[in-house]
């Protein structure tokens, strides 16, 4: 794995561990989803799947 994919799973786990916080974050968990979703297709991109 490059160190893009690295970044991306680390960003990608930060974003999965905002979406587990209690409801008051609900807010900060949509927000960590829309991360999840970029990093997963920016490493789609740079992985020339998309």
């Amino acid at each position: 794995m490059n160190s893009n994919g690295l970044n991306d799973l680390q960003l990608l786990n930060q974003a999965l561990s905002r979406a587990r916080m209690p409801e008051p974050q609900a807010e900060a968990s949509r927000t960590a989803r829309q991360i999840a979703i970029r990093a997963l297709r920016r490493q789609a991109r740079n992985q020339g799947i998309q």
